[in-house]
């Protein structure tokens, strides 16, 4: 078995409480067995905004604007400040923000973009992707698990030169909404347990013979994607 993984009392944790939480409150109140009344039925985004102004205190900046921005969108809406009607007329910007990002990719800079690559030597690794994407590729040679999580986004974690520890090791994943990614060594057997709600599961790894390093992958996912392949 395999020794508790750091991580496990991570930010992820608590924003899964959190969702889990928020999304039985208002189970109940569609159900009738609870009435929150206008004043949390319509400040409910503050949920939002507070873990995006957490998220902006930490090192994951990118993450913690677009849930900022999104709460405050939301907040907005909710309390008839702006109207559904009028959030959903600025899908022209989705046009605006693919060309000025072509333009400014062809005079040689950049442009706004809503995703990272990065590469690490962390023995555990954690990757969110909220509305946006993450590419990560490892070099340890003690690595111990990951907690991957992706909200509206995508995921790619390239595992492929990482050396496990002896006793093996649990990559956690969580895909609402969105796709990942896990490219892992040949030698690797990798275990699966969790099944997907209105999602895919696609585990392209050849199974290990005896004596190969055993790695645990724990899967969440609903209205989205995973695939696994070495």
């Amino acid at each position: 078995m395999t020794e508790k993984l750091p991580g496990k009392n991570s930010e992820q944790s608590w924003l899964a409480i959190a969702i889990i939480i928020v999304g039985g409150i208002f189970l109940l109140q569609s159900f009738d067995f609870l009435h929150l009344g206008h004043f949390i039925g319509g400040w409910w985004p503050i949920i939002l905004v507070a873990f995006g102004f957490i998220k902006l205190q930490g090192s994951d900046r990118r993450n913690g604007a677009i849930l900022f921005i999104a709460g405050l969108v939301f907040l907005l809406a909710t309390l008839d400040i702006l109207n559904w009607g009028s959030l959903f007329r600025l899908w022209p910007l989705i046009i605006l923000y693919i060309g000025f990002n072509m333009l400014m990719r062809s005079q040689g800079k950049p442009g706004l973009s809503f995703s990272s690559v990065e590469s690490t030597d962390d023995a555990f690794i954690q990757a969110s992707a909220i509305f946006g994407s993450v590419e990560k590729v490892a070099h340890s040679d003690n690595f111990n698990g990951a907690n991957i999580m992706s909200i509206f986004g995508g995921v790619d974690l390239d595992l492929r030169q990482v050396k496990a520890v002896e006793a093996g090791c649990v990559i956690n994943i969580t895909v609402l909404f969105g796709g990942a990614e896990i490219m892992v060594p040949e030698d690797w057997n990798v275990i699966i347990t969790g099944t997907p709600i209105f999602g895919g599961l696609e585990d392209k790894t050849r199974g290990s013979e005896k004596g190969s390093t055993n790695v645990t992958v724990n899967c969440t996912i609903a209205f989205g994607g995973l695939e696994i392949k070495a």
